[in-house]
């Protein structure tokens, strides 16, 4: 598709007023395309769940999808696994999603090794986030520690299979699960 197919469609889809699902998995999706076809959907008002696996999207990518993310006052659930979008690109994210009714975010094999991010930062409506197969470390454990911590969160299921956590970030994240009475699945 050309740049402009990319923005068009981005606008056809932000013109339809019942698409809910919209799903790029393993396409041609890449930071550039993202680009093009946020600008165009940055309006949506239906779309609910964004699937958007294994598109060679980076931070980028992520970046580019903000004013999207912001302004997505019906997104509940957003799929990223197997893009490489870094630690930094999950802080956009979740810098993004921060007032947002999003319930459900994947970022599995996403390359994200830390997670540095203020509990301002928390999307307050998050119950499920998946984590796994990543390169979640020490120093990941930290930050999400952080988020088992906060007060008022809706996290109930935290999903961090397959990730390089020894026995101190377990350490890390028993202490910090001694106070968390939202969190049901770990």
């Amino acid at each position: 598709m050309t740049n402009e197919e990319w923005e068009e469609l981005g606008r056809d889809i932000a013109n339809n007023t019942h698409l809910e699902d919209l799903e790029f998995g393993s396409t041609d999706l890449n930071d550039r395309n993202m680009s093009l076809l946020c600008r165009g959907l940055t309006r949506s008002a239906s779309i609910k769940n964004v699937t958007l696996y294994e598109n060679g999207l980076s931070v980028a990518g992520v970046r580019s999808m903000v004013p999207f993310l912001q302004n997505a006052n019906n997104l509940q659930e957003l799929d990223l696994d197997g893009n490489n979008i870094k630690p930094e690109g999950f802080h956009a994210l979740f810098r993004a999603l921060r007032d947002s009714p999003i319930e459900r975010l994947s970022c599995q094999k996403c390359c994200i090794q830390a997670i540095e991010i203020e509990n301002v930062y928390f999307p307050r409506h998050l119950m499920h986030l998946y984590l796994s197969n990543n390169n979640i470390n020490i120093d990941g454990c930290h930050g999400i520690a952080k988020l088992l911590q906060r007060k008022n969160t809706a996290l109930s299921s935290l999903y961090l299979t397959m990730n390089k956590i020894d026995d101190d970030g377990a350490g890390i994240l028993a202490d910090a699960l001694r106070n968390n009475t939202s969190l049901t699945t770990l």
